[in-house]
């Protein structure tokens, strides 16, 4: 079989394009590895791919610790890369980061792919810059976190997507679906933002509705295989032979996934079985949720609902810069491809402009209708935004060939109205005053250019040739200028909450901007003073010894401490909320006769009923001593808004060299 329409790639482009394409890459790469070594990942989280980088058992469940008793509260497969890469390299900061970098990289190749096929060279050229300077892109793939692998499978999913509407092959449909699973694994149902988008543009793509009808379902139906494949392999693994699902007060990954994570979100206790819920619930009560829900990550930024959330600081300043260029984009693409669908390639084009627009639309209602506690969050709307920006300089150099002056005004006038926002985006960002001024002496050339190119057509064969590439540097540099901030390390967010710039509420607020040395690689996992001595004092009284658990902790912030730093295997009750039941107090008194384990951390505010306390207070049971837990915000004792700091004691249980 023939494919209908040849395939653009990048490999058959001029030699000057594979250039320019290999220096944004490059310059990507640069800015994403910049403070590699400085910004690691949110305890919990990194102490979760440190164990799964030493157990195949935690591996394969998403376990939080190495012996694999409790999963993470969350889908683990963005954790994945970052155990394989703690496994190949050893643990350190950098090697937590690096997988998110490569998927940084991997995202802006796919828009530039997406951009080629639809828009020609340049399209795939302005895709991959804008892609490669949007601020939360910058941020978020120098940082670990799940949203950029949910980011780049999407990414890829599209590429796999505008293949299968180009070729009318089966197959490509087929990868696009795997690609959405994959998302899935990284964030749940965030993945699913861009189903409705691609079930719409593939009808529009597809000759003949019961064809598209047909191929949409199928896209649909794979999808959604892809995305509970796994779930549905660990809730058929008989409950003992697998770790406990955090998440869920019945063991229930469906219940974790759907309800704590899911709509529980919207309507806390809707689904039974989750934390917060009543009890029962399960796979039934799971599949009800499809469709409805979208995937939740205890963050750093608290923002609340609203339907201009996504016009105002924090958040516009991290996504926000090309939105004027994005709706207009969205227009002149409709506008030329809506009347000459006949076409395969003027379908697909078409079809493009609509899964980007859905997809757009999509994000920024489920995120406007929900909080935002992690500024990465908005990076849902960075690729479609990415394409239809691509798009706008595409119709708009296409109109600077029209015979119709107002038509070669249109890309100058996108590029005064973008200046005009920028001015506001600036001042709200505390832009650096040089930034802010090399960026609008770049716009205001390009505008006057635009213009005089646009006027005398006498004039213009001069132009033709330069002004293409300047009307694109003028449309992307101020985001080009915001992401360049990255090179102070206080303006480059954190593995807990992605952000460029001085953060609102910041101890950085009133230092001026100044590029810090690079930290490509290094770092080491922080661990405070007293959870340093308190697993220091478990080892002296015989904790871990023959390959046994350390300790047993109530608290997940004194745990991935322990885990992170030392990689040593910490039993923890409570899952991430503290009301998770993973032991029992009979559990845990048999696992303290046996000799399994002696000593018990419990923390300051454990309540009476907590099995860790009530098994460390027994007779028999001793304290050695009690510690002082870190300042906030270090080592993620308060991360992410959790456990306050207080003090943890150590009880042993006998059996121990006292």
């Amino acid at each position: 079989m023939t494919e209908p329409l040849p395939l653009a790639r990048w490999w058959r482009e001029p030699l000057w394009a594979k250039g320019v394409l290999a220096a944004i890459l490059a310059g990507s790469a640069l800015l994403m590895t910049w403070n590699l070594a400085r910004g690691g990942d949110f305890a919990f989280y990194e102490a979760a791919a440190r164990s799964m980088s030493e157990s195949w058992r935690a591996l394969l469940f998403g376990a939080f610790d190495p012996a694999g008793t409790v999963t993470l509260d969350k889908l683990a497969g963005f954790a994945v890369p970052q155990a394989i890469a703690i496994h190949l390299f050893g643990m350190s900061t950098s090697a937590v980061a690096l997988p998110q970098v490569i998927e940084g990289l991997v995202t802006v190749m796919a828009c530039a792919v997406v951009g080629l096929r639809g828009g020609g060279t340049g399209a795939g050229l302005v895709a991959a810059l804008a892609a490669a300077s949007t601020p939360i892109f910058v941020s978020m793939f120098g940082h670990p976190m799940e949203d950029g692998l949910l980011t780049m499978a999407l990414a890829v999913a599209l590429v796999w997507w505008q293949r299968a509407m180009l070729t009318a092959r089966w197959w490509p449909l087929v990868m696009a679906a795997v690609f959405v699973g994959v998302g899935f694994q990284a964030k749940m149902m965030s993945a699913w933002f861009v189903l409705p988008a691609l079930v719409v543009g593939t009808v529009i793509a597809t000759p003949g509705i019961r064809r598209g009808l047909t191929r949409a379902s199928a896209l649909v139906g794979a999808s959604v295989v892809a995305s509970i494949a796994w779930i549905a392999a660990i809730a058929l693994t008989p409950a003992g032979a697998r770790p406990y699902i955090d998440g869920s007060t019945d063991n229930d990954v469906f219940a974790m996934v759907f309800g704590y994570n899911g709509l529980d979100r919207f309507v806390p206790g809707a689904v039974p079985g989750s934390v917060g819920g009543p009890s029962g619930g399960g796979l039934g009560e799971g599949l009800s949720a499809l469709g409805r829900m979208v995937s939740s990550h205890p963050g750093a930024a608290d923002g609340a609902s609203s339907p201009t959330k996504l016009l105002e600081m924090p958040l516009v300043t991290q996504i926000g810069w090309l939105y004027p260029a994005a709706l207009v984009g969205l227009a002149l693409a409709l506008w030329r491809f809506w009347p000459r669908r006949a076409r395969l390639g003027d379908r697909a084009r078409f079809a493009l402009a609509v899964v980007a627009g859905l997809w757009l639309a999509t994000s920024a209602v489920v995120l406007s209708a929900t909080k935002v506690p992690h500024t990465a969050y908005v990076a849902a709307l960075g690729v479609p935004l990415v394409l239809l920006t691509a798009m706008a300089w595409s119709e708009g150099g296409r109109l600077l060939r029209s015979a119709r002056r107002r038509d070669r005004l249109v890309l100058p006038a996108l590029l005064a109205a973008q200046g005009a926002w920028w001015g506001v985006l600036a001042r709200e960002a505390q832009l650096p005053e040089a930034f802010a001024t090399g960026a609008g002496v770049v716009l205001v050339a390009g505008v006057m250019l635009g213009v005089v190119g646009a006027w005398p057509r006498r004039t213009r064969p001069a132009l033709a040739r330069a002004l293409p590439a300047v009307l694109a540097l003028a449309l992307l540099c101020a985001p080009v200028a915001a992401s360049l901030q990255v090179l102070d390390a206080n303006r480059d967010g954190s593995g807990g909450d992605a952000y460029v710039g001085i953060a609102p509420r910041s101890e950085h607020a009133t230092e001026p901007f100044a590029i810090s040395p690079p930290a490509f690689w290094g770092g080491t996992p922080q661990i405070s003073s007293g959870v340093a001595q308190l697993a220091a004092a478990a080892r002296a009284d015989g904790g871990g010894a023959d390959g046994a658990p350390l300790l047993v902790s109530d608290s997940w912030s004194v745990s991935a401490q322990i885990i992170d730093a030392t990689g040593a295997s910490v039993l923890t009750d409570g899952g991430y909320s503290g009301r998770v039941p993973v032991f029992t107090a009979s559990a845990l008194q048999s696992m303290e006769r046996s000799g399994r384990v002696h000593l018990f951390a419990v923390s300051s505010g454990a309540s009476k009923t907590d099995p860790v306390r009530e098994v460390a207070t027994e007779p028999g049971c001793h304290e050695i001593k009690a510690w002082q837990l870190g300042d906030p915000g270090k080592a993620g004792d308060t991360a992410h808004g959790s456990s306050k700091p207080g003090s943890v004691a150590l009880y042993s249980c006998g059996g121990g060299a006292t």
